[in-house]
């Protein structure tokens, strides 16, 4: 017994000496960079009992995008993940790329990303590919990125959905202007071209007088609104393209005091709770909306798929679904797509 603890003191002696003796060359070297640490970190959280670690990058920080992160949290709690959520300031594409430089770096296992510039961000999503990351995309496609997957509303589809939604409350003819956020952002051009040619092929007497683009920012949006207001005064309708729109509109409209205004219509993408508000305020004529409630969950399982060697659907998408004031409080009241 004595001789086996001896034995055991000698090998615990040794590994000692060698930590100290490679401590000792470190000290003589470079610092490690923070990347490094952040790497090493992250590759020592891999091997633990923590599980998977996913990022999702938003296109911009805006409050339509936090119930994505939120419920995804949430349900990759229950699937022994965690989720790190990050998302670039402005409408700034290199912001977003070095959001994606650092979750490379981490080393992080897979990554959901709504690219703010599809073009921009292409070499970055390939790169952590070649990494060995699962990347797919949400909300905006980068279609030339060897992403893996994407999904979120066709949103093409949406514009043309809009675009009958425009036709119907417009009789079929008239003029309309056209708010937009960021102008690289291509869900936004998609849905806008959608909307262009549906209104040509079915109500060519509908005019497109204007369009502006607020850049993605609250208070541009607004102003935005102001301008064309005031150099088109006989408009009919505008037309709310991104999150910010909506918002800006009802807020001049309500500065205008045009409630229940036939002439003067609000049309616009998304179930921002002040949308939903001017719905029942008689601001807001129609919205339309992606059905985002289910990306959380989806990205979760899509990348745990994707981790685990499993093919997934190349292209999901969640459709879209018009909103008014006969429908709201169906639409409100209906569950969630994440499991409580």
């Amino acid at each position: 017994m004595k001789l086996k603890r001896r034995l055991l003191s000698c090998l615990l002696l040794g590994c000692m000496i060698f930590s100290l003796a490679a401590c000792g060359q470190t000290s003589g070297d470079t610092a490690a960079s923070d990347e490094d640490q952040t790497t090493e970190e992250a590759q020592g959280t891999e091997s633990s009992d923590e599980g998977r670690t996913f990022a999702i990058v938003y296109p911009i920080v805006h409050p339509f995008f936090e119930p994505i992160g939120e419920d995804a949290e949430e349900y990759a709690a229950t699937k022994n993940c965690s989720i790190i959520t990050k998302a670039p300031d402005s409408s700034n594409a290199q912001q977003q790329i070095e959001i994606m430089e650092n979750l490379i770096a981490m080393n992080v296992d897979g990554i959901a990303i709504g690219p703010t510039d599809t073009t921009a961000l292409v070499p970055t999503i390939d790169k952590a590919i070649d990494k060995g990351i699962k990347v797919i995309c949400f909300e905006s496609e980068a279609s030339d990125s060897k992403a893996l997957a994407f999904i979120g509303t066709d949103n093409y589809k949406a514009g043309r959905h809009m675009g009958e939604v425009i036709g119907k409350n417009l009789n079929g003819q008239g003029k309309i202007m056209i708010l937009t956020g960021l102008p690289t952002q291509w869900s936004l051009n998609e849905r806008i071209r959608g909307i262009e040619e549906y209104l040509a092929e079915k109500y060519p007497d509908i005019e497109i007088i204007d369009t502006q683009s607020s850049e993605g920012d609250a208070q541009k949006a607004v102003t935005c609104t102001e301008n064309m207001i005031q150099a088109h005064p006989d408009f009919d309708a505008i037309i709310g393209i991104d999150a910010t729109a909506g918002p800006a509109a009802v807020s001049v409209w309500k500065a205008k005091g045009w409630q229940n205004d036939d002439e003067h219509m609000i049309l616009t993408f998304d179930d921002m709770p002040d949308n939903l508000q001017g719905v029942r305020d008689g601001y807001v004529k129609a919205l339309v909306a992606q059905r985002q409630a289910s990306w959380g969950v989806a990205v979760v399982d899509m990348l745990n798929a994707l981790c685990d060697g499993e093919s997934v659907e190349a292209y999901t998408d969640t459709g879209s679904i018009e909103i008014t004031i006969d429908n709201i409080d169906t639409y409100v009241d209906e569950p969630s797509y994440v499991e409580k």
